[in-house]
């Protein structure tokens, strides 16, 4: 029987070691902003990607990872987009109602962390029949053609090995 090698654990954060992380990202990503504009696509896009890799391996990496990670989202994006919307310009928006934005949006958040959870009950309420047999299609497909590149494109920059095993 050969000998399991020890994991190393990672540090886990605590909540003022990621709330300090978070607020130094997004000072960092302001200054970006400010500083170097053009840079400030590909700054965001690190930070979602890193975003994402978290949600992927919390769910297990599989199909129900990339179906949670997908439905969030989008549902955070269309909530986004709401609000933004609501606000009826972006001088209101960025001004009086950014207290009140952050509040709904946080309660918002954590409800479509809720509905993400069952993401394959709305891709079934679309259509039973339909979306019943996408669903079994992206059961078998995922795995066969969907799972590696996606893996791949988010680990490919992080010295983190991605779980082959999670389906």
């Amino acid at each position: 029987m050969p000998e399991d090698k020890p994991k190393t654990e990672r540090h886990k954060e605590t909540f003022l070691e990621s709330l300090e992380s978070r607020l130094r990202e997004t000072a960092n990503l302001g200054h970006v902003l400010a500083t170097e504009p053009r840079a400030f696509p590909g700054a965001i896009g690190r930070v979602l990607k890193r975003f994402v890799r978290t949600l992927w391996n919390a769910r297990g990496g599989g199909l129900y990872a990339c179906g949670f990670v997908v439905t969030f989202l989008w549902l955070e994006a269309t909530a986004f987009v709401g609000q933004l919307v609501a606000s009826g310009s972006l001088a209101g928006f960025l001004s009086s109602q950014l207290f009140e934005f952050v509040v709904r949006f946080t309660v918002q958040s954590l409800t479509n962390t809720v509905l993400a959870f069952i993401w394959p009950v709305y891709l079934i309420q679309l259509s039973p029949l339909w979306g019943g047999i996408a669903l079994a299609a992206l059961y078998v497909l995922f795995p066969l053609y969907i799972k590696d590149p996606l893996t791949n494109w988010l680990f490919h920059d992080d010295d983190e090995t991605p779980q082959k095993d999670a389906l």
